[in-house]
């Protein structure tokens, strides 16, 4: 991890000495997770009412309960979260240019996560940011109308809370205009660049 920051305060000094100043748009981990939440509510609202009102007459309802349950629910998050961070890596491969050496896999109190090294532009850095989004989020929603039940609410419900940070992210991107952004190695967010 101290490899990782030390790059990071590397490509800060280089770019600072190209006259670039920063702006730090980084979450504590706190903050990322409700806000996470709260801004995954309406994908998860509109799916459910979707669910709830036009796909429990053929919803496949599993009697799991307890430990089972929890067990289940652990395994989706597991799974989900690792296909999440892949797909980070996938998205910034592709949108940088420069492949699988602009990506950066990380462990965090075991926890994956995925950063990528290289400093982007705004539109190519929203394409890793949200390509978990487009992938999870659609194949979810797939999955939520072919076999509507207990497993997929679920799996819908961890892919949307799990790129509701993703979202804040991007939104913030948004507002940026001619800058060079650079993922946080550690933290979620961002440094902004502007010359």
């Amino acid at each position: 991890m101290e490899k990782h920051q030390e790059e990071f305060k590397k490509m800060k000094m280089a770019l600072k000495q190209e006259g670039y100043r920063e702006k730090d748009v980084t979450f504590t981990a706190k903050k990322a997770s409700v806000m996470g939440i709260l801004y995954s509510i309406p994908f998860i609202v509109i799916l459910g009412f979707i669910y709830r009102f036009f796909l429990i007459d053929r919803a496949h309802l599993t009697e799991i309960t307890g430990s089972s349950f929890y067990i289940m629910f652990i395994g989706v998050v597991i799974i989900s979260v690792f296909i999440h961070e892949v797909l980070h890596g996938v998205g910034w491969s592709f949108s940088s240019g420069n492949g699988w050496r602009a990506v950066r896999f990380n462990i965090n109190a075991l926890m994956p996560s995925c950063a990528c090294k290289s400093p982007l532009k705004k539109q190519p850095y929203l394409i890793g940011v949200l390509f978990p989004l487009c992938v999870l989020g659609t194949a979810s929603t797939i999955f939520l109308f072919v076999y509507p039940g207990t497993v997929s609410i679920l799996t819908m419900f961890v892919n949307f809370v799990a790129a509701g940070a993703d979202l804040i992210i991007a939104s913030n991107v948004l507002k940026e205009t001619d800058s060079l952004i650079v993922d946080h190695p550690t933290e979620a967010g961002y440094i902004a660049f502007y010359k």
